[in-house]
């Protein structure tokens, strides 16, 4: 049967080939058109079964396939906090602000207060170390009274004493672990005062008695203007009077000092005659003291 076949396969297959060199002739109802075997083999492509695309080469592609999974995106990791270090102290608090007036040779005590803000509990071989500057005859090193936790503060107290010259004096300390290590922040711990002579009770320390012009000439009377300049060693209040060369005295004043330092108080002392004159100050208190006398002369025209 296959055999009896063949010969009807070829010739079918003979039929195609000379279509496709000439074309593809259908019937459109009475009408017979020649179709091109290009836009024949365009329309045998459009003619496929929807889903089933074919390309140049005749694979069909199925649309149904499975694509590879796209790669995972990998989430940015959190950054971990920064660890605390072992070993880090805050301060708190402190006495002596900078700046703090003491006399000289006198002893003073500085105290620190500071925080454990490390992770480390500290213990009595750690120590507060001199480190430079001045050290106001402070310890070289002195070691903390005991254990202090994280969280927890401790006053460092140093003796000092400050210099026998009057002066700024600053001086730093550091902290050391047991470690021996140092793990002070920044500059460290510092005190910083201005040593000062002592004060003594308030008192007037100097007067200057002096007159605007101490010879004067013209048509008289004429007057002398005389003035004081008052020091004092602390704030307080002075009273006082002139006294002149005729017995003659002014009226009792007053001047009030907010501080330390110098103020100028005057008089005006009218004279009739030609002569030599002089007046001076008593300062009545706190001194019970005569300043003074400042010489003058008038010559009447």
């Amino acid at each position: 049967m296959i055999k009896n076949k063949l010969p009807i396969v070829f010739a079918i297959s003979a039929l195609v080939l000379v279509q496709l060199a000439c074309g593809i002739t259908i019937n459109t109802g009475g009408e017979q058109v020649t179709i091109p075997v290009e836009t024949s083999i365009a329309m045998t492509i459009a003619a496929l079964p929807a889903g089933k695309p074919a390309n140049p080469q005749g694979v069909v592609i199925n649309p149904t396939a499975t694509l590879p999974p796209a790669p995972l995106q990998q989430d940015t990791p959190t950054p971990s906090p920064t660890p605390l270090p072992c070993n880090w102290a805050k301060l708190v608090s402190e006495n002596v602000a900078d700046g703090t007036s003491i006399n000289i040779n006198t002893n003073f005590n500085k105290s620190w207060r500071i925080k454990n803000i490390g992770t480390c509990t500290w213990n009595s071989n750690y120590k507060i170390v001199y480190y430079s500057g001045s050290s106001m005859g402070g310890p070289a090193s002195k070691n903390f009274s005991g254990n202090v936790a994280p969280g927890e503060t401790i006053d460092l107290v140093l003796s000092l004493k400050a210099p026998g010259t009057a002066g700024t004096y600053k001086g730093y300390w550091h902290l050391f672990g047991d470690d021996n290590i140092d793990f002070t922040q920044s500059k460290g711990f510092w005190v910083s005062i201005n040593a000062v002579n002592p004060v003594g009770p308030f008192a007037v320390t100097s007067v200057h008695v002096s007159a605007e012009h101490e010879t004067i000439e013209g048509t008289c009377p004429l007057s002398f203007h005389i003035g004081a300049d008052i020091t004092v060693n602390s704030p307080g209040t002075v009273t006082f009077w002139f006294q002149h060369s005729d017995g003659s005295v002014s009226a009792a004043s007053s001047v009030t000092f907010a501080a330390a330092g110098t103020k100028l108080v005057t008089e005006n002392w009218s004279r009739n005659a030609t002569g030599n004159y002089w007046a001076k100050i008593y300062i009545n208190a706190p001194n019970h003291q005569w300043f003074g006398p400042v010489n003058l002369h008038l010559t009447c025209s």
